[in-house]
């Protein structure tokens, strides 16, 4: 096994949580995203958008099961939680592939337009586009997440805890390609180019929608290991890389005896804040150990429009409706336009939101 350079060590607060920036900060927080791959900025929504987000997600947790009640725990357990829930993870439905999004009337997306109120936030989009270097971009249409306490002090012989350890890409170390979660795959995409050369910067984030102290679970992820990215693929191309099961996946799981693996570092955050992570960077979920506290957050990804490579606006995939695409009565804003492929960008990047 590689033994990897020590990492940086990390700064928490004095409340428990990770440094964190504020939005006004955009050199000093690009510059902590270049160094460790990942930073947090604060409020970004506020209590009310936080409030009205955990309200839609109860509310689709209610429409396949009456039996969910917010306020008693015993509803929380196995026989009333919906199976679309991602056991792993918490995602909340299933992966937004393409194919599935045709009409998002079939989907939890088309009821929530608070959702859809913070993917066109400003401050969100405003912090992607420093962290891309770029105010053209694409957004996806990802969930939200929702990871219940253990309850570890009712009389339930269940265990629902998300996996320990969780560590993966969602790109591809070994040809690049990236999971689709969101997009729509790109007409006439040059395969053979994609498989080459990984040209250009993937990021991820999430919204939190509550504290996310150690005990209610969360973000963890190894501390700059996006600049041993290409290393580690070299290393492993031939051995790890060559296997079946993982030479045609965009989605990469980290292997089990990785020396990488000592290295994790968890990563506690305030409500209202915003995670952005290099796709680079191998990271994942760990359970949420409390009693009582859920772990509620909402998954976003923006691309730059002039390197989408392989990606475009999942709406152009498909005979787009608005009827069938977006809750009843609500209207795109102008950059929710842009962002989503319903409008075009203007070729200079302009200041107008």
């Amino acid at each position: 096994m590689k033994e990897y350079p020590s990492f940086p060590e990390l700064q928490v607060d004095e409340n428990g949580y990770m440094k964190s920036f504020s939005v006004d900060e955009p050199v000093e927080y690009k510059e902590f995203f270049d160094k460790y791959g990942f930073v947090v900025i604060r409020d970004v929504v506020t209590d009310e958008e936080c409030s009205i987000s955990h309200d839609e997600i109860w509310e689709s947790l209610r429409a396949q099961d009456y039996g969910i009640d917010r306020n008693e725990p015993k509803t929380w357990s196995e026989e009333h939680w919906p199976k679309s829930i991602c056991r792993r993870g918490g995602f909340m439905g299933k992966f937004p592939y393409w194919k599935r999004m045709n009409n998002l009337k079939k989907t939890f997306v088309a009821v929530q337009p608070q959702a859809w109120k913070n993917r066109e936030n400003v401050k969100i989009y405003n912090a992607l586009s420093i962290v891309l270097e770029t105010k053209r971009l694409w957004g996806s249409i990802d969930r939200y997440g929702i990871m219940r306490p253990t309850q570890k002090e009712l009389d339930i012989d269940e265990d629902w805890s998300t996996k320990e350890q969780w560590l993966h890409w969602d790109l591809s170390p070994f040809h690049f390609g990236t999971s689709a979660a969101g997009y729509a795959p790109k007409q006439d995409i040059d395969v053979e180019a994609l498989r080459k050369d990984y040209g250009g910067l993937r990021i991820q984030a999430m919204i939190n929608l509550v504290d996310c102290p150690i005990t209610t679970g969360g973000f963890h992820c190894v501390p700059g290991f996006h600049h041993h990215f290409f290393e580690w693929r070299d290393e492993n191309i031939n051995d790890y890389g060559s296997r079946e099961e993982i030479k045609r996946r965009n989605f990469i799981e980290v292997p089990d005896d990785d020396e990488m693996r000592n290295h994790i570092v968890r990563v506690p955050m305030p409500k209202r804040s915003l995670l952005i992570w290099n796709s680079m960077l191998p990271h994942g979920n760990f359970p949420n150990t409390s009693a009582k506290e859920f772990r509620m957050v909402q998954y976003i990804k923006m691309i730059p429009v002039d390197d989408a490579r392989e990606f475009e606006p999942a709406i152009r995939a498909t005979d787009f409706e608005k009827s069938q695409w977006f809750p009843k009565n609500y209207e795109l804003t102008q950059l929710g336009k842009r962002l989503y492929g319903v409008e075009e960008w203007p070729e200079e990047n302009l200041d107008e939101k």
